[in-house]
């Protein structure tokens, strides 16, 4: 029988192996970059820009949907915002002349950033107006930030932004998007040599849940399914390296984080449970109400249980990448540099 040290350093070992293996696993797909994600043909075809199909946010308008996706970005704000900002600060991103933010929805998350860098403008832009004019209608908006609406890699950069700004941030936008290196590219174009880019996204495929936890694989599922349906690419973390590197940038960091549930407490179950509500808002014929419910229950049966039974994870990417030339005289290295797994 194996003793109790033996089985822990047995059990590190492991978990350091498997981090190793992801790692390079990881690093052998982004050897291959896709230009494009894997967005479904029936949106494409329904789209009058197909090379930048906004995925399932696309055509949102009707307030009932507004309202869900501000609710839950909100609430994704609330849950993860202040690790970002940690990241975000410690890489130097409230140091130079400006931030541009692309894809700012209803401007949530760009104004917790302009209180977090108070000392910093930042400029957002929004493709979809509907989203830009909630903005527009709120009174808490911080004096250094400001919404302007336009498609990045579609339409020029708004003259009240150009050459104003030497960072640019892009939180959950990419996955949205059938031509990521556009928008990447165009941002390269807009940036000055030595300007950065900060990119956070997630890989849905990095989902994991030990032992099964009913809540949890339900949401997993109902995300999945929604994102294949909907045009958006659920699993573009791991592509960020190759996608930057095609549009001229060079990596300089990249944290994969694997946020979980003993971690984050209560508002684990609370982020996801706000998934699930946004899903069957936005998609009624792929989740039901019945499901909905049914992970709210678990959710809730399960609040103060979070350090004992069970261990579910929500992957993270936070990648940090530089513009060292033009594109036309660039000479990037080979991605991967300052990978780092958590």
């Amino acid at each position: 029988m194996m003793s109790a040290t033996a089985e822990a350093t047995n059990r590190d070992s492991v978990i350091e192996q498997h981090s190793i293996d992801s790692a390079l696993h990881t690093e052998r797909r982004w050897a291959e970059p896709r230009a494009t994600s894997e967005v479904a043909p029936h949106v494409l075809a329904e789209n009058d820009i197909p090379s930048l199909t906004p995925g399932m946010m696309k055509a949102i308008e009707e307030e009932e949907l507004l309202q869900e996706w501000e609710r839950f970005l909100d609430v994704q704000t609330w849950a993860l915002g202040e690790s970002e900002v940690a990241w975000l600060r410690s890489r130097e991103f409230g140091t130079g002349r400006g931030v541009l933010e692309v894809g700012s929805a209803a401007g949530g998350y760009g104004a917790f950033l302009a209180r977090n860098f108070s000392g910093t403008r930042i400029f957002g832009v929004e493709s979809n107006p509907h989203l830009a004019r909630r903005f527009r209608r709120s009174k808490a908006a911080p004096p250094n930030y400001s919404i302007e609406v336009s498609k990045i890699g579609e339409d020029p950069i708004p003259k009240a932004v150009r050459g104003r700004f030497d960072r640019c941030v892009l939180r959950f936008v990419l996955q949205h998007v059938s031509d990521p290196a556009r928008v990447l590219r165009a941002v390269h174009d807009a940036l000055p040599v030595g300007g950065r880019i900060y990119v956070i996204e997630e890989d849905l495929s990095f989902l994991t849940t030990r032992p099964d936890w009913e809540p949890f694989q339900l949401t997993r599922d109902a995300w999945l399914r929604v994102t294949a349906a909907g045009g958006t690419d659920g699993v573009i973390g791991s592509k960020l390296p190759g996608l930057a590197t095609e549009a001229g940038f060079t990596v300089d960091d990249l944290n994969i984080v694997l946020r979980n549930n003993v971690e984050m407490g209560t508002a684990f179950g609370d982020y996801l449970t706000s998934v699930i509500r946004l899903l069957q808002k936005n998609s009624p014929d792929l989740v039901t109400e019945e499901e909905v419910r049914t992970v709210v229950d678990g959710f809730e049966a399960s609040r103060d249980d979070h350090a004992g039974h069970f261990v579910a994870t929500y992957p993270q990417f936070l990648m940090m990448a530089t513009k060292v030339a033009d594109r036309t005289h660039r000479h990037p290295r080979r991605p991967g540099h300052g990978v780092r797994v958590h």
